[in-house]
């Protein structure tokens, strides 16, 4: 996701935080305005299907103590290379 300055800090300002952004762009509703852009919120159909994602989330959310990734340090956008889940130290991933 990659947000203006604009964006940055009215988010900043409002106190949105980035797991609201993700919920929106993956179950929003889209309404198409003038100028190319769209209109991304949260109908109760949607927001019910969020709640019900971060509510299984939350129930598995022990399990994914384990759970790392490796990305990319040369990206302005974080470039995730790949993900999954530590055994033993998470030491032992500098050598992949």
């Amino acid at each position: 996701m990659i947000l203006t300055k604009h964006a940055e800090t009215r988010i900043q300002q409002r106190c949105i935080p980035k797991l609201v952004l993700d919920l929106l762009l993956e179950h929003g509703a889209i309404e198409h305005q003038h100028g190319g852009t769209e209109l991304v919120y949260f109908k109760t159909k949607n927001f019910e299907r969020a709640r019900n994602q971060l509510e299984r989330t939350l129930k598995e959310f022990d399990k994914l103590r384990e759970a790392y990734l490796i990305k990319s340090n040369q990206e302005e956008e974080s470039l995730i290379i790949t993900a999954g889940y530590l055994k033993g130290s998470p030491k032992t991933k500098t050598h992949l």
